[in-house]
Protein backbone atom coordinates (compact mmCIF):
# COMPACT_ATOMS: atom_id res chain seq x y z
CA UNK A 1 0.00 0.00 0.00
CA UNK A 2 1.26 3.39 -0.82
CA UNK A 3 -0.21 6.70 1.57
CA UNK A 4 0.26 9.74 -0.34
CA UNK A 5 -0.58 13.21 1.29
CA UNK A 6 -2.41 15.10 -1.60
CA UNK A 7 -2.72 18.51 0.47
CA UNK A 8 -2.47 18.86 4.16
CA UNK A 9 -5.22 17.58 5.54
CA UNK A 10 -6.02 15.08 2.93
CA UNK A 11 -4.39 11.66 1.96
CA UNK A 12 -4.58 9.02 -0.84
CA UNK A 13 -4.55 5.15 -0.03
CA UNK A 14 -3.49 3.18 -2.87
CA UNK A 15 -4.46 -0.04 -2.58
CA UNK A 16 -3.81 -2.03 -5.88
CA UNK A 17 -6.81 -1.08 -8.23
CA UNK A 18 -8.55 0.87 -5.21
CA UNK A 19 -7.83 4.30 -4.23
CA UNK A 20 -9.11 5.29 -0.55
CA UNK A 21 -9.30 8.84 0.28
CA UNK A 22 -8.92 10.14 4.06
CA UNK A 23 -10.16 13.46 5.61
CA UNK A 24 -8.26 13.74 8.97
CA UNK A 25 -10.00 16.94 10.29
CA UNK A 26 -13.17 15.43 8.92
CA UNK A 27 -12.82 11.84 9.92
CA UNK A 28 -14.17 10.91 6.74
CA UNK A 29 -13.21 8.05 4.49
CA UNK A 30 -14.37 8.14 0.80
CA UNK A 31 -14.75 4.41 -0.64
CA UNK A 32 -15.30 0.95 0.35
CA UNK A 33 -13.55 -0.86 -2.55
CA UNK A 34 -13.38 -4.65 -2.40
CA UNK A 35 -13.11 -7.27 0.66
CA UNK A 36 -9.40 -7.97 -0.09
CA UNK A 37 -8.66 -4.26 -0.71
CA UNK A 38 -10.04 -3.14 2.24
CA UNK A 39 -8.71 -5.99 4.60
CA UNK A 40 -4.90 -4.64 3.03
CA UNK A 41 -5.93 -1.08 3.88
CA UNK A 42 -6.97 -1.54 7.49
CA UNK A 43 -3.71 -3.55 7.52
CA UNK A 44 -1.86 -0.43 7.96
CA UNK A 45 -4.49 1.91 8.65
CA UNK A 46 -5.44 3.50 12.63
CA UNK A 47 -7.25 6.45 11.64
CA UNK A 48 -10.81 7.26 13.48
CA UNK A 49 -13.05 7.47 10.94
CA UNK A 50 -17.18 8.68 11.71
CA UNK A 51 -18.35 8.22 8.29
CA UNK A 52 -17.37 5.85 5.00
CA UNK A 53 -18.37 7.33 1.43
CA UNK A 54 -19.73 5.09 -0.76
CA UNK A 55 -19.65 6.71 -4.30
CA UNK A 56 -21.96 4.17 -6.12
CA UNK A 57 -23.48 0.92 -6.17
CA UNK A 58 -20.64 -1.14 -8.13
CA UNK A 59 -19.73 -4.10 -6.68
CA UNK A 60 -15.87 -2.94 -6.65
CA UNK A 61 -17.18 0.53 -4.66
CA UNK A 62 -19.21 -1.97 -1.96
CA UNK A 63 -18.45 -5.25 -1.04
CA UNK A 64 -15.35 -3.62 1.11
CA UNK A 65 -17.86 -1.96 3.33
CA UNK A 66 -18.27 -5.66 5.38
CA UNK A 67 -14.54 -5.68 6.11
CA UNK A 68 -14.31 -1.65 7.12
CA UNK A 69 -17.95 -2.26 9.16
CA UNK A 70 -15.84 -5.24 11.28
CA UNK A 71 -13.47 -2.61 12.46
CA UNK A 72 -15.24 0.75 12.25
CA UNK A 73 -19.11 -0.70 13.93
CA UNK A 74 -19.62 2.63 14.93
CA UNK A 75 -18.82 4.09 11.36
CA UNK A 76 -22.19 6.04 9.50
CA UNK A 77 -22.19 5.01 6.26
CA UNK A 78 -23.20 7.46 3.45
CA UNK A 79 -24.31 6.32 -0.11
CA UNK A 80 -26.95 8.39 -2.29
CA UNK A 81 -30.65 7.57 -1.41
CA UNK A 82 -30.92 5.74 -4.34
CA UNK A 83 -28.22 3.29 -3.96
CA UNK A 84 -29.82 2.60 -0.46
CA UNK A 85 -32.60 0.48 -1.88
CA UNK A 86 -30.39 -1.67 -3.95
CA UNK A 87 -29.16 -3.22 -0.49
CA UNK A 88 -32.81 -4.36 0.14
CA UNK A 89 -32.72 -6.49 -2.97
CA UNK A 90 -31.05 -10.32 -2.46
CA UNK A 91 -29.88 -10.79 -5.93
CA UNK A 92 -28.00 -7.69 -6.01
CA UNK A 93 -26.38 -8.58 -2.68
CA UNK A 94 -25.79 -11.89 -4.16
CA UNK A 95 -23.76 -10.82 -7.15
CA UNK A 96 -22.07 -7.99 -5.50
CA UNK A 97 -20.34 -11.08 -3.66
CA UNK A 98 -20.09 -13.37 -6.57
CA UNK A 99 -18.09 -10.83 -8.42
CA UNK A 100 -15.89 -9.44 -5.78
CA UNK A 101 -14.70 -12.83 -4.88
CA UNK A 102 -13.84 -13.36 -8.37
CA UNK A 103 -12.12 -10.26 -8.75
CA UNK A 104 -10.04 -9.83 -5.85
CA UNK A 105 -8.33 -13.43 -6.77
CA UNK A 106 -7.18 -12.44 -10.06
CA UNK A 107 -6.05 -8.98 -9.16
CA UNK A 108 -4.84 -9.38 -5.38
CA UNK A 109 -4.81 -13.22 -5.05
CA UNK A 110 -7.00 -13.11 -2.40
CA UNK A 111 -10.39 -14.50 -2.26
CA UNK A 112 -12.78 -13.62 1.23
CA UNK A 113 -15.30 -16.04 1.69
CA UNK A 114 -17.68 -13.23 3.68
CA UNK A 115 -21.36 -12.54 3.14
CA UNK A 116 -22.46 -9.04 2.24
CA UNK A 117 -23.21 -7.33 5.52
CA UNK A 118 -23.34 -3.20 4.47
CA UNK A 119 -25.78 -1.14 5.02
CA UNK A 120 -26.64 2.30 4.50
CA UNK A 121 -26.80 4.88 7.54
CA UNK A 122 -27.27 7.97 6.30
CA UNK A 123 -28.98 9.02 2.64
CA UNK A 124 -27.54 11.86 0.72
CA UNK A 125 -28.34 13.96 -2.66
CA UNK A 126 -27.37 16.76 -4.27
CA UNK A 127 -25.98 20.05 -1.92
CA UNK A 128 -26.10 17.65 1.76
CA UNK A 129 -23.33 18.03 3.29
CA UNK A 130 -20.99 15.01 5.56
CA UNK A 131 -18.67 17.00 8.06
CA UNK A 132 -18.68 19.76 5.59
CA UNK A 133 -17.64 17.64 2.75
CA UNK A 134 -20.01 18.65 -0.38
CA UNK A 135 -22.21 15.89 -1.80
CA UNK A 136 -22.90 16.38 -5.77
CA UNK A 137 -24.78 14.00 -7.76
CA UNK A 138 -22.99 12.68 -10.87
CA UNK A 139 -25.44 10.34 -12.61
CA UNK A 140 -24.80 8.39 -16.13
CA UNK A 141 -22.18 6.21 -14.46
CA UNK A 142 -25.38 4.90 -12.35
CA UNK A 143 -28.25 6.08 -11.09
CA UNK A 144 -27.06 6.32 -7.54
CA UNK A 145 -23.47 8.10 -8.29
CA UNK A 146 -22.32 11.00 -6.21
CA UNK A 147 -18.76 12.96 -5.93
CA UNK A 148 -17.38 14.57 -2.38
CA UNK A 149 -15.93 18.04 -2.48
CA UNK A 150 -14.09 19.89 -0.20
CA UNK A 151 -14.23 23.42 -0.64
CA UNK A 152 -11.35 24.07 1.85
CA UNK A 153 -8.84 21.60 0.38
CA UNK A 154 -10.37 22.04 -3.32
CA UNK A 155 -10.42 18.78 -3.79
CA UNK A 156 -13.07 16.58 -5.57
CA UNK A 157 -13.48 12.76 -5.24
CA UNK A 158 -14.98 11.55 -8.56
CA UNK A 159 -14.81 7.74 -8.39
CA UNK A 160 -15.15 6.41 -12.19
CA UNK A 161 -17.28 9.64 -13.39
CA UNK A 162 -14.62 10.03 -16.15
CA UNK A 163 -14.41 6.53 -16.84
CA UNK A 164 -12.00 4.09 -15.45
CA UNK A 165 -8.67 5.32 -16.26
CA UNK A 166 -6.38 2.84 -16.68
CA UNK A 167 -2.49 3.25 -14.88
CA UNK A 168 -1.27 3.57 -18.85
CA UNK A 169 -3.41 7.02 -19.15
CA UNK A 170 -6.12 5.10 -21.65
CA UNK A 171 -9.40 6.41 -20.84
CA UNK A 172 -12.58 3.68 -21.01
CA UNK A 173 -16.27 5.87 -21.24
CA UNK A 174 -17.94 4.23 -18.55
CA UNK A 175 -21.96 5.94 -19.17
CA UNK A 176 -23.35 2.71 -18.04
CA UNK A 177 -27.41 4.46 -16.90
CA UNK A 178 -27.21 7.01 -19.16
CA UNK A 179 -25.06 9.27 -21.59
CA UNK A 180 -26.53 12.73 -21.92
CA UNK A 181 -26.63 12.50 -18.06
CA UNK A 182 -22.92 11.07 -18.07
CA UNK A 183 -21.58 13.86 -20.21
CA UNK A 184 -23.65 16.81 -18.21
CA UNK A 185 -21.63 15.25 -15.25
CA UNK A 186 -18.78 15.67 -17.13
CA UNK A 187 -19.15 19.14 -17.37
CA UNK A 188 -20.28 19.66 -14.06
CA UNK A 189 -17.31 18.16 -12.43
CA UNK A 190 -15.30 20.15 -14.67
CA UNK A 191 -16.68 23.37 -13.96
CA UNK A 192 -15.93 23.05 -10.48
CA UNK A 193 -11.74 23.57 -11.25
CA UNK A 194 -10.36 21.44 -8.26
CA UNK A 195 -6.78 21.57 -7.35
CA UNK A 196 -6.68 17.48 -6.96
CA UNK A 197 -8.82 15.50 -8.65
CA UNK A 198 -8.93 11.50 -7.09
CA UNK A 199 -10.74 8.91 -9.06
CA UNK A 200 -11.49 5.72 -7.39
CA UNK A 201 -8.91 3.54 -9.35
CA UNK A 202 -5.25 3.72 -10.18
CA UNK A 203 -4.92 7.49 -11.04
CA UNK A 204 -5.55 10.64 -9.58
CA UNK A 205 -4.53 14.31 -10.84
CA UNK A 206 -3.41 17.77 -9.13
CA UNK A 207 -2.92 21.30 -10.88
CA UNK A 208 -3.03 21.51 -14.62
CA UNK A 209 -3.48 17.89 -14.69
CA UNK A 210 -7.26 18.04 -13.88
CA UNK A 211 -8.31 20.61 -16.59
CA UNK A 212 -6.81 18.19 -19.39
CA UNK A 213 -8.14 15.10 -18.10
CA UNK A 214 -11.66 16.66 -17.63
CA UNK A 215 -11.03 17.26 -21.57
CA UNK A 216 -9.81 13.97 -22.66
CA UNK A 217 -12.28 11.95 -20.88
CA UNK A 218 -15.03 13.92 -22.67
CA UNK A 219 -13.23 13.81 -26.34
CA UNK A 220 -13.07 10.12 -25.50
CA UNK A 221 -16.61 9.93 -24.31
CA UNK A 222 -17.70 11.61 -27.76
CA UNK A 223 -15.46 9.87 -30.19
CA UNK A 224 -16.59 6.23 -28.24
CA UNK A 225 -20.47 7.37 -28.97
CA UNK A 226 -20.03 7.80 -32.59
CA UNK A 227 -17.91 4.67 -33.10
CA UNK A 228 -20.23 2.56 -31.22
CA UNK A 229 -23.16 2.40 -33.11
CA UNK A 230 -21.12 0.28 -36.16
CA UNK A 231 -19.12 -1.62 -33.56
CA UNK A 232 -19.90 -5.71 -33.06
CA UNK A 233 -20.12 -6.37 -29.80
CA UNK A 234 -17.18 -8.64 -29.91
CA UNK A 235 -15.07 -5.58 -31.28
CA UNK A 236 -17.03 -3.34 -28.13
CA UNK A 237 -15.94 -5.79 -25.56
CA UNK A 238 -12.18 -6.32 -26.96
CA UNK A 239 -12.16 -1.72 -26.64
CA UNK A 240 -13.58 -2.18 -23.71
CA UNK A 241 -11.80 -5.14 -21.39
CA UNK A 242 -8.58 -3.98 -21.47
CA UNK A 243 -5.45 -3.24 -18.60
CA UNK A 244 -7.19 -3.17 -15.59
CA UNK A 245 -10.21 -4.10 -16.43
CA UNK A 246 -9.37 -6.98 -17.83
CA UNK A 247 -8.74 -8.38 -13.98
CA UNK A 248 -12.62 -8.15 -13.52
CA UNK A 249 -15.10 -11.19 -13.80
CA UNK A 250 -15.52 -11.89 -17.92
CA UNK A 251 -19.17 -12.32 -18.29
CA UNK A 252 -20.41 -9.58 -16.27
CA UNK A 253 -17.71 -7.22 -17.87
CA UNK A 254 -19.32 -8.55 -21.69
CA UNK A 255 -22.94 -7.46 -19.89
CA UNK A 256 -21.51 -4.17 -19.00
CA UNK A 257 -19.77 -3.19 -22.04
CA UNK A 258 -22.96 -4.22 -23.86
CA UNK A 259 -24.53 -0.85 -22.18
CA UNK A 260 -21.83 1.28 -23.84
CA UNK A 261 -23.88 1.07 -27.33
CA UNK A 262 -27.35 0.45 -25.80
CA UNK A 263 -27.06 4.10 -23.80
CA UNK A 264 -26.50 4.97 -27.57
CA UNK A 265 -28.89 3.58 -29.20
CA UNK A 266 -31.76 4.25 -27.12
CA UNK A 267 -30.93 8.00 -27.65
CA UNK A 268 -32.40 8.21 -31.26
Amino acid sequence: MEVIELVDGVKLYKVGIMNYYYFEKEKVLFEAGLTCSASKLLEEFEEEIEYIVVPHGHFDHVAGLSVLLEQYPEAKVVAHENLAKLFEKEKVRASWVKDDRELCKKAYGDEYDVEFSGRVDVTVREGDEVNGLEIIESFGHSKDAISLYSRKHNVLLASDYLGYVTSSGKIIPMYFADFDEYVKTLEKLAAIKPYVLGLSHNRYFVGKEVDRIFEMAKEETLKLAEKVKEMSDDELFKYFYVEEISLYPEDTMKITAAMLKKRVLERG
